[in-house]
């Protein structure tokens, strides 16, 4: 049974990855202002060490629910100071509409998983002499 898409009518269906949907997603959010990063697995961060390739798809998970709306995890490393809230609800709807726009596909959720914090300097720094 062929799709239709506008006025176009294709021979078959269309299949999207989830790992290009992971990408799309990362990409997006990686472009908000006080997430600074995504929380991947070692290997993951091994491979993106040994290649130099940034990995977009990198603490994104996807699942479709039961209408076939992609679902998103994202699993983010917030800058110290950030309004988690107002950070997280700019991901969520940017990540959405990027994906949506992209795929041509429904998003039924962006899940953030605040996943770590990017602590400054200064903080890290030890404090006066370590040895009494």
């Amino acid at each position: 049974m062929a799709e239709q898409n506008g006025d176009l009518t294709t021979p078959g269906k269309i299949e999207i990855y989830d790992d290009v949907v992971k990408t799309i997603a990362g990409l997006a959010a990686s472009k908000v202002d006080g997430i600074c990063g995504m929380k991947g697995g070692l290997i993951k961060g091994a491979v993106q060490a040994v290649t130099g390739q940034k990995n977009y798809g990198a603490g994104v998970e996807v699942g479709r629910d039961a209408a076939a709306n992609f679902t998103i995890d994202l699993h983010v490393i917030i800058d110290y100071g950030a309004k988690i809230n107002e950070v997280a609800a700019k991901a969520q709807k940017i990540v959405k509409e990027q994906v949506e726009e992209l795929t041509g596909r429904a998003v039924g959720a962006v899940n953030i998983h605040v996943a770590d914090i990017r602590l400054p300097e200064e903080l890290l720094k030890p404090v006066g002499n370590a040895n009494p």
